[in-house]
């Protein structure tokens, strides 16, 4: 447990989970924004209910008992101190910790007695998975390798859910699955080798080209057999068949979340031929490009 302000009120918002926290108001300041129609959302794989962008004092304090969100929260400025499931950490500028649904948590600005915060709150029927598959379900803190592209999506998020404008459930849907995908690179980078790090940094800055695992070895000034072995280590993959699940993964998204003609997307992501293109992704993901947008934009296209 964390040491508080006495100056503590509570309230239970359905019924099972429960909250407490400062109620004086000159313990922090808040922008928040929440999407009020939730039932427009119910199709859709993920959804984002709410952000907020925090200054937290002094004495600022807030406990949940069996959370009914689950919650992303990127520190920028000062730190926190947070404890889930007993567990206590202190978060520093440019990482995140993670509100759990059904945990119990707590939160309070650190010794600075200072801090500054954005938070993005996600929901859907697939969030669940997608924290399985990220492995984002067994994290309550990461820190960040690259904090500027986390903090540009959350302020995307934040953005679209302020301005409301047409389109802005489908496009923060994307968005917040996007954000997952963001933090479980960085997951993924906190105990990889630097070698592997350069690597998919190279590769994620190269989509639209073809590299061979020459050119990669070279670029990063290493031989080819050792960058070969590297990725069978730590991936159990070739740094050629990674590079294409990134190509892949990047043309999904392009299928979401743009109106991209297929030959668009196949040059977007490094292949002259679309109809190779198409082969190479119906190999992959099961379908074909068009099937795909076809199979899964039913669940964006709600009334907005």
């Amino acid at each position: 447990m964390l040491k508080h302000s006495n100056d503590i009120k509570s309230f239970s918002p359905d019924g099972i989970g429960k909250i407490w926290f400062t109620a004086n108001n000159k313990y922090y300041t808040r922008e928040i924004y929440n999407d009020i129609q939730l039932e427009l959302t119910e199709t859709l794989p993920l959804r984002l209910i709410g952000v907020n962008d925090t200054h937290s004092f002094k004495k600022n304090y807030r406990r949940r008992e069996a959370s009914e969100v689950f919650s992303i929260e990127l520190v920028l400025e000062g730190s926190m101190y947070f404890v889930q499931n007993e567990k206590k950490y202190r978060v520093e500028a440019g990482n995140v910790f993670l509100v759990h649904n059904d945990c119990n948590s707590e939160f309070m600005t650190g010794p600075e007695g200072y801090c500054h915060r954005l938070a993005c709150l996600l929901g859907g029927h697939e969030l669940g998975g997608a924290l399985i598959t990220t492995k984002l379900i067994k994290q309550d803190v990461i820190k960040l390798n690259n904090s500027e592209t986390v903090e540009k999506t959350m302020r995307e998020c934040f953005i679209e859910l302020k301005d409301k404008k047409d389109g802005f459930r489908r496009r923060c849907s994307v968005l917040a699955y996007r954000l997952l995908l963001e933090l479980e690179e960085n997951l993924q980078q906190e105990s990889t080798p630097d070698l592997l790090v350069r690597a998919i940094d190279l590769m994620g800055r190269h989509l639209s080209r073809q590299l061979s695992l020459k050119k990669m070895a070279e670029a990063l000034n290493s031989a080819p057999t050792s960058l070969n072995r590297a990725f069978q280590q730590y991936f159990n993959t070739s740094p050629i068949n990674y590079f294409i699940t990134l190509k892949m993964k990047n043309a999904k998204s392009l299928l979401l979340s743009t109106d991209m003609q297929i030959q668009e997307i196949a040059h977007n992501v490094g292949y002259a031929n679309p109809l190779y293109f198409s082969s190479e992704f119906r190999k992959r993901i099961g379908v074909s490009p068009r099937e795909f947008r076809k199979k899964v934009m039913p669940f964006y296209r709600i009334n907005e």
